[in-house]
């Protein structure tokens, strides 16, 4: 969902395709389907990137950027005031966990930061508000 974030942040702004993949951005993820201007790859993968094409003006990329951690946050907000109204526990435990894994996406993606090598796929890749930090300072 994080992903699809970076997406409707591409395709309101913009007239660009966007690919979104689950797994690695390599010739064998090939696409799965699309959205119209939503392109999916998907592979069983904990990772995912999206890519846009063509020329996006700052304001557009800021927009792309933003997508992805405004979604995980928004999830963090549906998943947890859901789960404090649901009266099943079972339910209420996975809701709580599920906005607590959107809420760990979204502090990690918005801080800062080139991924160290322990992050495996992401190793070396700038976070979202590292680039959009790098944007905003041009």
């Amino acid at each position: 969902m994080h992903e699809i974030g970076h997406g409707i942040g591409v395709v309101t702004t913009s007239s660009s395709h966007v690919h979104i993949y689950l797994g690695m951005n390599d010739k064998d993820n090939k696409e799965s389907f699309n959205l119209r201007r939503l392109h999916f790859h998907i592979q069983w993968s904990f990772i995912g990137f999206a890519y846009w094409e063509g020329n996006l003006s700052k304001r557009q990329r800021a927009f792309a950027l933003a997508g992805g951690p405004i979604m995980s946050l928004l999830l963090v907000l549906l998943f947890g005031i859901t789960a404090m109204i649901i009266s099943n526990s079972e339910l209420r435990a996975l809701l709580g966990w599920t906005a607590t894994f959107n809420f760990i996406q979204f502090f990690v993606t918005i801080i800062p930061v080139t991924y160290p090598r322990w992050m495996g796929g992401y190793s070396g890749f700038p976070s979202d508000g590292l680039q959009l930090l790098k944007l905003l300072r041009n």
